[in-house]
């Protein structure tokens, strides 16, 4: 893609996250490209903080308005001899064009003052809430957190409850195991979550920027799923039908359990925390179980999965509406924080991120009550500028 592209590309999706428009797919690709460079964190961040105004505040003021005048009158071909009225008019449009221009460049520039300053100020730092948007099979997309109260859809006897932030698959027992599965995908934006009950009582809960692609129906021999991000699932027992979950290459094999697994697109590994029950992992030929309190990761590279004893409870906490890290370094939180809050995080020191801390309270807190207590440890303080937090030591 050419670099012209790019730049006009991201434009419009800042000014869209500006106004509030961003959709989940379009938050995650400007998000990407903000980490892809240090350049561009800090391009970001000076155009949110308005500070690129003052390129055209330069040009506007060092405009050669003679020379500039001058190149006018050779487009338009203007000189000295009498002209026809049709062809003055138009000779007389442009220099009322040219006008407008160095004034509205002008204008445009105190304006980015104001209008900068005033969404700065106007801008409010909120906690996430159940939102989610449903993907058919069709291409249909579907707002769930917009449709009515407990609205009710039926696809091939499956009955589709959504009400109170939760979605539910109400399946008949009768189905044929030889239909073909219809796939239902359920995407989760920044700032939201959601849960979900699958058709064979299964439950679900979706943490943010998170998603789970799944049958309407469960046919064959297995009961399969892929997701994106952080989920936890309670998983029905069924010693017939095996409950499988795919992320990034990695399969979790369970009868019936309780576990989280994380496995965000834009981390390294995949984490899987048993609370209850046993999951068998495979990675190519790798395989390992797992016991409760018990967890299991893997980078993309790897082809050793590692074990350590955790209480694993205590990684499920989020989807209870809690914030805990146990001696976790402040990179980890933050992304924790990017993603519940909608924030953009910036350091001006790399090595900041190392630092540790640990930190429980609710997810629906204000996000100052949370970087207060960070604060308080003296090691780190933080500054924010409308949804940007740049993190000094």
């Amino acid at each position: 893609m050419k670099k012209n592209t790019i730049d006009y590309r991201i434009s419009q999706l800042i000014v869209k996250e500006q106004l509030e428009d961003l959709n989940a797919h379009e938050s995650d690709e400007l998000t990407q490209w903000i980490k892809e460079s240090d350049g561009n964190k800090q391009l970001y961040l000076d155009i949110r903080s308005g500070e690129r105004r003052t390129d055209r505040d330069f040009y506007v003021e060092n405009l050669d308005k003679k020379k500039a005048w001058r190149k006018v009158e050779k487009e338009i071909g203007l000189n000295k001899r009498t002209l026809p009225r049709r062809n003055w008019m138009l000779r007389f449009a442009a220099v009322i064009t040219f006008g407008i221009l160095v004034g509205s460049l002008a204008y445009l520039s105190n304006m980015d003052v104001f209008q900068a300053e005033q969404q700065v100020a106007d801008f409010k730092i909120v906690p996430g809430s159940t939102k989610a948007v449903l993907q058919l099979q069709n291409g249909e997309f579907v707002h769930l957190e917009e449709t009515e109260s407990d609205s009710v859809a039926i696809i091939n006897g499956t009955t589709i409850r959504n009400r109170n932030g939760k979605i539910e698959y109400l399946s008949q027992n009768n189905i044929a195991a030889h239909l073909e599965p219809i796939m239902n995908t359920i995407k989760i934006p920044v700032g939201g979550e959601y849960q979900l009950t699958l058709a064979d009582g299964t439950r679900v809960w979706l943490n943010s920027q998170s998603e789970i692609k799944y049958p309407v129906q469960f046919v064959g021999n297995t009961r399969r799923v892929e997701v994106k991000g952080e989920v936890f699932f309670d998983v029905a027992h069924n010693k017939k039908k095996p409950f499988i979950v795919g992320a990034k290459g990695i399969e979790v094999e369970v009868l019936g359990t309780e576990f989280n697994i994380e496995a965000y697109e834009d981390q390294d590994m995949v984490t899987t925390t048993l609370v209850e029950g046993s999951v068998k992992l495979t990675k190519n030929t790798e395989q390992v179980i797992i016991k409760p309190n018990q967890q299991a990761s893997i980078g993309s590279n790897s082809s050793k999965f590692e074990l350590k004893e955790v209480e694993a409870r205590n990684y499920a906490l989020w989807k209870d509406g809690v914030f805990y890290f146990e001696e976790a370094n402040l990179a980890t939180i933050m992304e924790k924080l990017e993603r519940w809050y909608n924030i953009k995080v910036f350091y001006e020191n790399q090595s900041i991120q190392n630092s540790r801390f640990s930190i429980e309270m609710k997810r629906y807190e204000n996000i100052s009550k949370i970087l207060e207590i960070i604060e308080k440890t003296q090691k780190v303080k933080f500054e924010i500028k409308g949804n940007v937090i740049t993190v000094r030591k």
